[in-house]
């Protein structure tokens, strides 16, 4: 009887053992892995129909902010390559040149869009988007199989780099008599392995930028908001890069 109630409780455990949660930085089981070619392609938003990271907030900012900000995050990926030996990037057009010359359609970023559409199965409490991805994405056949057409495409990329605008946002909140005006964003960069869809390395910062005053001292609609600038310097930082593949520190 001692045996089996030892038996069982050893199930009952193995049956409630969480998955480990994946968060950025480098991939531990991916240690000491540096990909020989990373294909960089242009930021994207994340997809309207695809499942999001649950305590985000929505994006409520016009597209043109949106397209600034991605076209200010395609810089800085593209410029965190300069003096760096051991990472090996290619451009964003010259990965669009040999995927249009391959002939493979529809274009990179309308494929992705397809590819992680939001599925019945996806986790719905995810809290990070690396967590997300691993959970949700990373096991879809049809991905596995889209990402080695494209490193066939691209000539032997044998990874992808996602930079992504997850969430960009303004709102005004009552904080027990005082009234806050926030810009919030928040922005990931995704390093993919394109033989088996594994995530190699993520990485990614939130930020907020915050006017205060008392309420009543100024009316609700006449709340200035924080300029889009100081979110962008609070979000592009060198916080992003902590231990990507193959990364060079130089004090």
């Amino acid at each position: 009887m001692t045996r089996f109630i030892i038996i069982f409780l050893l199930l009952t455990s193995c049956l409630h053992t969480a998955e480990p949660e994946a968060k950025f930085g480098i991939n531990p089981s991916r240690k000491g892995f540096v990909p020989a070619r990373i294909a960089l392609i242009p930021c994207m938003t994340w997809p309207a129909g695809s499942t999001k990271v649950k305590y985000l907030p929505l994006i409520n900012r016009p597209r043109e902010e949106l397209s600034t900000l991605c076209e200010d995050l395609d810089k800085y990926v593209a410029d965190g390559f300069d003096n760096q030996p051991y990472m090996k990037g290619l451009s964003p057009r010259l990965i669009e040149k040999l995927y249009s010359s391959s002939g493979m359609t529809p274009s990179i970023l309308e494929a992705i869009t397809a590819e992680w559409k939001g599925q019945a199965g996806d986790c719905q409490d995810c809290k990070s988007l690396p967590e997300l991805y691993v959970r949700s994405i990373q096991p879809r056949k049809s991905w596995q199989i889209w990402l080695a057409n494209f490193s066939r495409a691209t000539k032997g990329a044998d990874a992808l780099m996602v930079p992504l605008v997850l969430s960009v946002n303004t709102r005004i909140e009552d904080d027990r008599g005082i009234l806050q005006s926030i810009r919030s964003g928040s922005v990931v960069v995704l390093l993919i392995d394109t033989n088996d869809g594994s995530l190699l390395w993520s990485g990614g910062r939130e930020a907020e930028v915050v006017y205060k005053a008392l309420v009543g001292s100024v009316p609700r609609d006449k709340m200035k908001e924080p300029p889009v600038d100081d979110l962008k310097r609070r979000l592009l930082t060198d916080a992003i890069w902590i231990e990507f593949p193959g990364r060079q520190v130089f004090r």
